[in-house]
């Protein structure tokens, strides 16, 4: 399985720890779950904007006065 070596300070560690035994999971399984987490939230605002700018033209066509 593919895997990643990345550094993080003293601090960074702590605080990754400290929220990890919050949510109750392992060190790894919580920096797993944080990093495809955004990786898929910035998928979803990438499609998000998209579809905006996609409709957008055809909502100030009909509704011209109503978005100044």
């Amino acid at each position: 399985m593919p895997a990643l070596n990345v550094e993080f300070s003293a601090a960074e560690m702590d605080r990754l720890r400290e929220r990890a035994t919050l949510a109750g999971k392992s060190l790894k399984q919580h920096v797993h779950d944080v990093t495809v987490e955004e990786a898929d939230r910035i998928a979803f605002v990438e499609g998000a904007v998209a579809e905006a700018e996609r409709i957008l033209p055809g909502v100030t066509d009909r509704f011209p006065a109503g978005l100044r």
